[in-house]
This record gives structure tokens, sequence and C-alpha cells, in this order.
């Protein structure tokens, strides 16, 4: 081998050097770059102070390498104060070896003075013989954040389970109680150290157990279930309770499950209470109308004889709502027991007697033929008229009753209740203290009821109610001295409907407030008319009903209306039937008062035919009294009528109210009214009630005669 001369080997230790300090060099730079550029946060502290920080640290914090390294920001602004001092204890501890790596978490303020949790490690060094440190900063905000959370979530659940009113508790997949809340002692007797590995199966009565093992299996295996059973305490008491599992997982495999039980013994209890009483009407103790249709049904399903028809009767008692509003609801509550009790005294063993309603009974006769059936709603009537005594008062009662008798096999419990409900309701509105049989005909007068009451809301709209006026004209000179206004419906399919069709129909409906307005207007604007027409002016007569004058806007709108046709006071009266009166007298003595205080005339149409006390005739001031047409027809045939006509009329001069007779239809009646002096009186034999365009006012003062 050839040896190197020293020129040689001197070349080769120089190259040889250089290598060596370019490969420190390399390492040094590719150190700083990592260092510097690392996603970690870096940092040298010499003498308490930062003498190096790479960018990462930098980034976290929010301020530059020079603000940090030359000294403008001091630890004592970095550091949360309750935490600076365990920065410096550690770095104490860490300067003096007292520790050989050390690591702790302080929270940090950033430029921006957001704060942050960062965890710190740090370790001691030597350079040049002088101890410096050096280490990381971690950002665990968000770890600490999620630890908090845990926990909070952790306390929200002790409360919620420690606290809970319900029974709350923890089982093992082997049915053993792992944990148990306040409320499980209470719920159950036992007490929690009782409780804690005990299985739950003595706890529950045999009638259950069966059914808690399969719910208990289901929550094992993961599905959440909900049932009843009946709990057995320590004492021995059984309670009922509303019993909620669900799986206990971890890591997706159920470790054990949860209940939650709430005693609703209370409320089985009172569904039990309620389950006697739904078949009962709690206050006479009749059968209620499920029960009574339940009855029924089991008679269709016996199926009876053509021989012996099912019957209904439905009962609707006449006067009870006065005697309810009169004595109060707790006299009108022992009223209905005693006619409840007069009711089942006076039927056969077989019958059932239902309450439905308020005062609304039916009876049910398996057995029954036409004549039986309707002996014993005459029977009925006449044990109910007989004198009740209620709390001091000597009372008696009639019912309106309907009677329907089933027609074989395609007869419904509903049809058959139903016939009779509508056979009640005629005999309520056309008789009352009477019965009425059903028929398909009654069937046919309630659809034309409906086809009024459905129309009826449009009627103003499409301009079909009509005024015609009727004459009423002054008996010893046969002059005009006013005209009534009579409304009339021109339907489109029906043709003209009289009042008393669909007047009824609008007061149940509320319709009356707008059809009476309509009424008021359009009178007032006719009779302005003639009189800017140039004819004599005499008074327009409108009809106004219980509800329009209980209405606490009537006054203003009459008010209004004579504003608006420019019509006035004097010349228009307004009338209001006898049994108006029996409302609440204070009310309308108000609104009267008003009414008269505007300049209006008052006048009590159909006297005679009500209870009006002559008390009332007084109190109200009343200008005018209009007889009955019922006892005008009586004049001829001599009976009661010309008694009672000439009692009135004399009855209202003595009370300075001028008398109108209605109805006059031939010249008997016409002399008997003059020779009592009665005043003015309206009927065909004057004229009947037309339109405004057929009347002739051109010869007025006419004579009507």
């Amino acid at each position: 081998m050839k040896r190197l001369s020293n020129n040689e080997n001197k070349i080769s230790l120089d190259f040889s050097t250089r290598n060596s300090q370019t490969n420190g060099l390399f390492y040094q730079e590719m150190f700083e770059v990592m260092i510097e550029n690392a996603a970690v946060s870096m940092y040298v502290m010499e003498d308490n102070e930062f003498s190096y920080v790479n960018a990462q640290l930098c980034r976290l914090v929010g301020y530059s390498q020079e603000e940090l390294v030359n000294g403008s920001i001091a630890t004592s602004d970095l550091f949360h104060r309750d935490d600076l001092s365990v920065v410096q204890e550690n770095m104490r501890k860490k300067m003096e070896d007292q520790e050989v790596l050390s690591r702790y978490r302080v929270r940090v303020y950033k430029k921006n003075r957001e704060l942050i949790y960062v965890e710190i490690h740090s370790s001691k060094a030597f350079r040049r013989g002088k101890p410096f440190l050096f280490g990381t900063l971690i950002d665990v905000t968000a770890e600490v954040a999620a630890t908090l959370r845990l926990k909070e979530n952790e306390e929200k659940f002790k409360s919620l389970f420690y606290n809970n009113p319900d029974a709350i508790f923890k089982i093992d997949l082997q049915g053993n109680f792992i944990d148990a809340n306040p409320g499980c002692v209470e719920l159950t007797g036992y007490s929690t150290d009782e409780l804690l590995g005990m299985a739950f199966a003595p706890l529950i009565t045999d009638e259950d157990l069966e059914a808690s093992f399969v719910y208990f299996k289901e929550a094992a295996q993961g599905i959440s279930n909900s049932h009843d059973l009946t709990l057995i305490r320590k004492d021995g008491t059984h309670r009922n309770i509303e019993i909620t599992k669900f799986p206990l997982k971890h890591a997706g495999e159920t470790i054990a499950v949860y209940g939650i039980a709430k005693d609703i013994t209370a409320k089985v209890e009172h569904q039990k209470l309620m389950e006697d009483l739904v078949f009962y009407d709690p206050l006479t103790k009749l059968p209620n109308r499920k029960l009574f249709e339940d009855r029924l049904n089991q008679v269709f399903k016996l199926g009876e004889s053509n021989e012996n028809t099912t019957a209904v009767l439905f009962l609707d008692l006449d006067r009870f709502k006065f005697i309810n509003d009169s004595l109060g609801h707790h006299s009108g509550d022992e009223f209905l027991k005693i006619v409840a009790l007069r009711l089942k005294e006076n039927v056969r063993t077989t019958d059932t007697v239902g309450r439905f309603a308020g005062d609304e009974f039916a009876i049910l006769l398996p057995k029954s033929g036409r004549s039986e059936a309707i002996a014993l709603a005459k029977l009925l009537n006449k044990a109910l008229s007989e004198p009740f005594e209620i709390m001091g008062h000597s009372l008696s009662v009639s019912a309106s009753i309907g009677i329907a008798f089933s027609k074989g096999a395609d007869e419904t419990i509903d049809s058959l209740i139903k016939k009779a409900d509508t056979a009640m309701y005629y005999t309520k509105k056309y008789g009352k203290n009477n019965y009425t049989v059903y028929s398909e005909e009654l069937d046919q007068k309630t659809a034309y009821k409906l086809i009024l009451e459905r129309d009826l809301k449009s009627a103003i709209h499409k301009d079909e109610l009509v005024l015609h006026y009727q004459p009423i004209a002054d008996l010893k000179t046969g002059e005009l001295r006013a005209m009534e206004a009579l409304i009339r419906w021109n339907h489109p399919e029906l043709g003209l409907v009289p009042p008393d069709s669909f007047i009824p129909i609008s007061e149940e409906s509320g319709q009356i407030v707008a059809i009476g307005k309509w009424v008021l207007q359009t009178a007032c604007v006719q009779n302005k008319t003639w009189q800017d027409q140039g004819y004599p002016p005499f008074k327009l007569c409108v009809n106004i009903s219980t509800i329009q004058l209980q209405h606490p806007n009537f006054v203003q709108t009459v008010k209004d209306v004579l504003e608006e046709t420019g019509l006035d006071a004097e010349w228009l009266e307004l009338e209001v039937t006898e049994s108006i009166l029996m409302e609440d007298t204070k009310t309308l003595k108000e609104s009267l008062s008003k009414l008269k205080e505007l300049g209006i005339s008052m006048s009590i149409d159909d006297f005679g035919t009500g209870y009006t006390s002559l008390s009332y005739l007084q109190q109200f001031s009343f200008d005018r009294v209009k007889i009955d047409r019922s006892f005008v027809e009586d004049i001829p045939k001599d009976r009661n009528g010309k008694a009672i006509t000439s009692t009135i009329i004399s009855l209202a001069h003595k009370l300075n109210m001028s008398v109108i007779a209605e109805g006059i239809e031939d010249e008997t009646q016409l002399n008997f009214l003059k020779e009592e002096n009665c005043d003015s009186g309206q009927g065909y034999y004057f004229s009947r009630p037309l339109p405004a365009e057929m009347h002739d006012l051109s010869a007025l003062p006419k004579k009507y005669s």
C-alpha cells in the first residue's frame, strides 16, 4: 500500500475537519428550523424571563417573539393571577433540582385577553455553566372544558338521581339492586342498605312477577319498556306503580338496567272510581246515556217479536231553567233527584230510566205496544204535575215527551233515540206538558228547519229579506195612524217564508242581531222616503226581540240608525213581546229608559198571552199595548175573548196607554172594539201586509173603513 506524504496527510485532515464542521452546521440549522416550525409551543427561560420562544408559542398567545423575549411582557401579565404562584413555585423547584421533570396546568391570558388552559412541561439544562429552563406549552382548553362538562353532567345526574321524588334505581344483570335513590326508600319502605344487593323479585306480587321478568329481560337486551305492576312494600301493603326500564350500556354492551318507578296508586283508585261511575249519573244514580245505549243494544240483540216492539221515551222538563235560576243550582239538583225517583216509581222493573244531561231523561221500554207507551207518557206527566217539596218550596213541573218505536232489524240505537228526541223537540216547541209520537213527517219538518238555518246565514247578503207593511188605523176616524213593518224571507227554493218559521232559528243562532238591525235600518229608510215624498208623517212600528234588547250596543244601534236615515225619533215605535218582561228587569229597564230618552215610543205586543205583572206596565212606561189576535178572534164567538179584550182596554186607559187590536177581520169585531173605546186596530179588514210600493198613500189622510 502506498503511504501518503506529509502534505497529502495534511490535506486529508483538513478535508475531514471541514466535512465535520459542515455537518455540524447542517444539523444545527435543521434543529433550529424544526424547533421554530414545530407544531408544539416551545420556550427557553433564563432568570425568569423568556430568552427564546418559537413561532407556535407566539401563535398560541398572540404576542410576537420580540414582545415576549425583550421583557416587555412580564410573566405576571401572561399568567392568571391565581396561577402565577404555581408557575413561580414550579420554576423555583426546578432550578433548585427538587424536581427532575416538571408538568402542571395553568391559565394563560392571550394578547386579546382570552383565557386559555395550557399544560407546561419544563426541564433544566446548563449553558456555559449557567442553568436555564426549557420546555413546551400545550393548549388543553378543549380538554379542560370537556372535563368540566363531564363533571357538571355527573353532578346533574347525581342531583336528578338522588333528589327525584320518583323512585330511581340501578339493577345488575342478575336482577339485584346496585343503586337506589331516596325515592326507592319512600316507595318500598326498605332502607338503602337493605335494598342494595336485594333482588327485585320479592317486591312484586305473584300476578305481575312473570311479566316483570319478561320486561327486565327486554331491558337487559337493550330494549327500553314501560309497564304497570303492583309493588309489595316492606310493611306488606300494596302500591300501584308505573315503571320504565332502560339499558345502561358501556362500549356497546349492556352492563346494567336503570329503572324509574312512579307511584300511581291514587290514579288507579280514581280510575276505578270513574269506572264505577261511567255507567251511572253521579247526581241521580240513574243509568247514564252510555249504559242506556248498552241496554238498548242488548234488547236489539235479543230480537223482540213484532207484537211487542221496543219503545224509547225522551223527556225534557218544562220550566226547569226557571226553577234552577230562581232557587239556585243546589235546589235544582235536589229537584232532579226527586224527579228521577218519581220516574222510577212509575215504570216497570224491566224498564230503564236514564238521565242523559241537564233536565233530559229517557225511558227504555223493552216490550211495549203503542197504547202502553202513550199511557205511560200520560201517567208520567200526571205524576210530575204533583207538587214537589224542595227546601220549603212547593214546586210542580211538566215534561215534553217524545215517543219512538223500533222498526225491525234496520233500526239502530242512535236512530231510535234521535227519533224520540225529534218528537220531544216538537212537543217542546208546539205543546209542552204533552207527548208526540215520532213520524217521518217530523223528520221532514226537521230537515226543513235545517235548510232554513243553513240559508239564513246568507239571506241578508243575497238581498232575500223583504219588509211588508200593514196599516194601523184609528178606529174612530178610520185614518192611518201607523204602519207595522213585518219581515218576510223570499227564499229562492222555498218561496216566501213567514217570520214564525225563521225568526226562532235566528234567535237560536244569534243571527237575530244582524237581521234586527237590517229591519230597523230598512224600515226607517222607507218611512223617511215616504216623508220626503210629501206624505203626512206617521209612526212606523218595528218588532224587537229579547236578544236584541239585551245586546249591550242595541240602544246605540238605534241612535245610529236614526242619525244615518234622518228619521225623527218620534216617528219610530219599537214593539216588544209581553214575555220579554219576564227576563232581567234591571237590564231591560235601563235599555227601555234610554230608548224613551231618545223620543222613541214603546209598545207591548201580544198582550194578554204571557205572565206580565201589572207593576211592569208602570215601571217601563209603555205608550201602547197591542191586544193579541187570539182574543179578537173570540169576539164573534162570544167566548171569554170579549171580557178579556174589554178588561185590557180599560186597564190600559187607566194607565194612560192607548190600545191597538190585532187581527181585525170583520165588522163584528170592529164594532165591539169601537164600543169598548179601543184606540186603533190592524188586520185584514183594513189591509193585509204589503210591500211598500203597493201602498197608495196619495189620498192621505186615508179612511180605512
